[in-house]
């Protein structure tokens, strides 16, 4: 079977779904031909066709960058052209990514059934005010895509039934969890001071991610000293976030390393105690980081953000903390909580651990994935 995979960025691109993406193609349970449409990560660099880990890619050319998407006019063409020369069975499209639209407009990919991968709606609770303008003519086309296709995988059974396009729907929508490729524990280095709970957030510098509401929770604390922190990404709030550090006298504990490769960044989930993602709103569909951490036996911090996919990855309790969403006093009272050894995070990370293994491992995704595909 032959598979065409619509995305909008791939390796070395870092996201959670370009991630998750990745591993799907490349595991050994997928057992399919796939060939990825994606879009050049650069603005002005020509098209080109890559072979990454014996994965066909084909990187479209980018024009600039709106509203945090792609905007790629050669992307129909690109999509007849591969749909030729690779003779698909099924095209994949992964959303939110307007690129796919292309597709309602092409005779070639309406001869072909679609599987829509429903990653995250586009508009949050509190969304940016342009996308929520830019929204009403995105969203004709969105149900013109869900219409269309023939069946739509959601990341949650929380997501699935909270989602508003997806309402219509649910007759042919189906969970299927993201997963990840099980890998070695990296090697760790254990240069930091000991006495400190390290803490560690990965993910793009922007307002749903929460930052701030753990910065200032650390800075409430009645002995702030015995926290560190580590802040993995890059983001239009950076400058605001580092400004916050020195006004709540953070520095010494606080530390932004950027953007990293995956090596660093697997390193620095197995150095951590603790990953947090705080996220305010559902805008975080699923948070892929969470079972990169329960890979390495890592328990999170994370947020019970209603219809949100965090708390169907997060078991309260056991394999990780949910505190409610946009709120530092919460966040403060499980950090005081673990400093007074009130959870046991070995035990919790050994739960994560079993729960990644049983539910997020690459290779049950790209199996019930499959089973789909034959279906269709």
């Amino acid at each position: 079977m032959k598979v065409l995979h619509i995305g909008k960025y791939y390796h070395p691109f870092f996201g959670g779904i370009e991630a998750y993406l990745k591993a799907l193609v490349e595991s050994p349970s997928y057992q399919v031909d796939s060939y990825v449409l994606v879009h050049q990560e650069q603005i002005g660099m020509e098209s080109q066709s890559h072979v990454i880990n014996n994965i066909r890619v084909r990187k479209v050319k980018t024009v600039a960058n709106l509203l945090y998407t792609p905007i790629a006019p050669s992307f129909l063409r690109e999509l007849n052209n591969a749909i030729a020369t690779f003779t698909p069975d099924v095209i994949h499209i992964h959303m939110p990514n307007p690129s796919a639209f292309a597709c309602l407009l092409s005779c070639k990919a309406k001869s072909i059934p679609w599987v829509v991968h429903w990653h995250a709606d586009v508009v949050g609770q509190v969304p940016d005010f342009k996308i929520k303008i830019a929204y009403y003519g995105y969203r004709i086309f969105e149900k013109m895509i869900l219409k269309r296709a023939n069946a739509v995988i959601a990341t949650s059974p929380n997501y699935s039934l909270s989602s508003i396009p997806l309402k219509k729907f649910q007759d042919k929508t189906f969970v299927v969890p993201l997963g990840i490729k099980d890998i070695p524990y990296p090697s760790t280095k254990n240069n930091s001071d000991e006495s400190q709970l390290k803490l560690l957030i990965v993910g793009r510098l922007t307002y749903y991610k929460g930052h701030e509401l753990l910065i200032k929770a650390i800075a409430g604390l009645a002995n702030p000293s015995l926290i560190s922190l580590t802040i993995i990404g890059e983001g239009e709030l950076k400058g605001k976030l580092q400004n916050l550090v020195t006004e709540t006298g953070l520095s010494d504990q606080v530390r932004f390393v950027g953007q990293v490769d995956n090596e660093q960044l697997f390193q620095s989930i197995a150095e951590c105690d603790l990953l947090c993602l705080p996220s305010i709103e559902r805008t975080e569909a699923f948070g892929i980081v969470l079972i990169e951490a329960g890979r390495f036996a890592k328990p999170v911090l994370a947020t019970r953000v209603e219809g949100s996919g965090m708390a169907y990855v997060v078991k309260d309790g056991q394999t990780g903390i949910l505190v409610e969403p946009n709120s530092v006093s919460a966040i403060q009272h499980s950090l005081t909580a673990i400093l007074n050894g009130e959870y046991s995070l070995n035990q919790l990370g050994r739960n994560a651990r079993m729960r990644f293994t049983q539910k997020f491992n690459i290779e049950c995704s790209a199996k019930s994935i499959c089973t789909m595909y034959e279906n269709l």
